[in-house]
């Protein structure tokens, strides 16, 4: 399941939190009149960002231009009034639905990011400017809604407040696709120089944020559900105790085991239950062992073994039978994976 996917089985499982008063006030068509808002814009922007990418490789720069000018548009329309829901909520279930809409604007931000950076070296001339001059203020409006999401994240109900964090953790920190685009598309070497001066930029302010994104996740492991904030502790201590940059294709890969990880979770499409009680790691378990394969973090053991089957040496990092430590099992796995990339040629040379 995609990242895009499953933040909409977060927003289903939000929507089921958020309480709706017998009778209807001014407050509360307020806040369903806004949350109607947003998915419409989000949907005319994802239809929009859907033929950028279409347009870009039938290679016709003029409705590239038009559609990403939708997109944009549609975007900033759905964060400009999830964020103001924000602002005006002044109860529990209205900071929800707060949540709920920017966790659907944050998605199409997400979205937006990836195929504009995908497609930065497939067009050209005024086009090719337009595309890459959008791609910073796309990152910055991604940001914003994460900033947002954080500030309300201690005025939802407590029972929520898992989600929200997962939320954040995904949002900010569960994919790198578009440091790898713009690393690819500066070194492919057809790009113009002022376009690869924009790009540039970009790269840096994405790599920059990605590591902030570490650093708060890092602070919200105590409010992540209790099955995840093992594997992400080490994932994330690896990460933040290394010196120096980390290299595009090693970005991905540790922000592929947080998308992983988070994804096993029940309220996004994961196992609802594993070993232990605790959330999909039962999966997680099986897919190391040979036990079959399941959702969520249940394919971790293909993903390690198909990125970095040399740093496991060709086997499975976990011994078969009856395993006891189930999160130590884990961890241990992650250790070793991330252990072998950042210690053996996972950065960048330090400038």
């Amino acid at each position: 399941m995609s990242q895009s996917r499953r933040m909409v089985a977060v927003v289903a499982t939000l929507a089921t939190m958020v309480a709706i008063p017998t009778t209807a006030s001014a407050s509360t068509n307020s806040v369903k009149s806004s949350k109607a808002a947003v998915q419409a814009s989000v949907d005319k922007a994802s239809t929009a960002t859907k033929r950028v990418k279409r347009y870009a490789r039938l290679g016709d720069s003029t409705r590239v231009a038009k559609q990403l000018k939708v997109a944009r548009k549609e975007t900033a329309a759905a964060s400009k009034v999830a964020r103001r829901m924000a602002n005006k909520a002044s109860s529990q279930s209205q900071n929800l639905a707060a949540a709920q809409a920017l966790t659907l604007a944050g998605t199409q931000y997400d979205d937006l990011v990836e195929a504009i950076t995908a497609i930065v070296d497939q067009v050209t001339g005024q086009v090719q400017a337009q595309v890459a001059n959008s791609i910073a203020p796309s990152l910055a409006g991604k940001q914003k809604i994460i900033d947002v999401l954080n500030q309300i994240l201690p005025q939802v109900p407590a029972e929520a407040q898992p989600i929200i964090a997962s939320i954040i953790a995904a949002l900010g920190a569960g994919d790198a696709t578009e440091i790898v685009n713009l690393h690819d598309a500066t070194l492919s070497g057809g790009l113009p120089f002022d376009i690869t001066g924009i790009v540039t930029q970009a790269t840096t302010m994405a790599t920059a944020l990605i590591n902030q994104a570490f650093t708060m996740v890092q602070s919200l492991l105590p409010m992540l559900p209790a099955a995840v904030q093992g594997p992400l502790s080490t994932v994330l201590n690896l990460v933040t105790s290394t010196v120096g940059t980390l290299i595009p294709t090693v970005l991905t890969t540790v922000t592929g085991l947080i998308d992983t990880i988070l994804g096993s979770l029940p309220f996004v499409g994961g196992t609802s239950a594993g070993a232990g009680g605790a959330f999909g790691l039962g999966g997680l378990l099986g897919g190391i062992i040979g036990g079959g394969s399941s959702a969520g973090l249940g394919g971790i053991g293909d993903m390690i073994s198909g990125l970095l089957g040399t740093v496991l040496g060709g086997g499975s990092g976990a011994s078969t039978g009856i395993i006891g430590g189930v999160m130590g099992t884990v961890t241990g796995l992650i250790n070793n994976l991330l252990g072998g990339l950042l210690g053996g040629g996972g950065l960048l040379p330090s400038t």
